[in-house]
């Protein structure tokens, strides 16, 4: 290499080290004997810290920190979708068993009701008291009914 691009190349290194640290110094203040305000990043008696931020870094870090804190708050977000979404199909799963399990339910009375011979109510001394046929047809009515309501129209009626 020769001398001129040594120089170059040094004065290059220089000027870029000289602004990195001017960058990341604070900067001071004060009047000189004839009034002229004077601003540098090396303290003086009498001068007064004008600014301690940090140049770009500072800029970069304070958009980092916002950047952080933005995911942070996705985050955070996404855990309340996904616990919700979590509960939804926890609760999901509770109703479907205990959909199945009153059709279930209702399909054993209807078939109970459309196998037996006679229908009865027990009343209150705890005597049977037999249904007519039109009374008979309507509870087997009102069970199919439940039993759809619960299982779907056209429910297999087997238990």
């Amino acid at each position: 290499m020769s001398r001129t691009a040594i120089c170059i190349s040094s004065i290059a290194a220089l000027l870029l080290a000289g602004t990195v640290s001017v960058a990341h110094a604070n900067v001071y203040r004060w009047v000189g004997k004839h009034g002229v305000v004077h601003y540098s990043d090396q303290w003086r008696p009498g001068a007064v810290r004008i600014r301690t931020e940090t140049g770009t870094p500072a800029a970069s870090s304070a958009s980092a920190t916002h950047a952080q804190d933005s995911v942070a708050a996705e985050d955070q977000a996404a855990n309340r979708t996904l616990e919700h979404r979590k509960a939804e199909r926890a609760v999901a799963t509770v109703e479907a068993r205990l959909r199945a399990k009153r059709c279930k339910e209702a399909k054993a009375v209807y078939q109970h009701l459309l196998y037996a011979r006679r229908l009865y109510t027990v009343g209150k001394n705890g005597h049977r008291h037999y249904m007519t046929s039109a009374q008979d047809d309507a509870a087997r009515v009102k069970a199919r009914e439940e039993m759809d309501q619960l299982c779907g129209p056209g429910s297999n009626s087997s238990p």
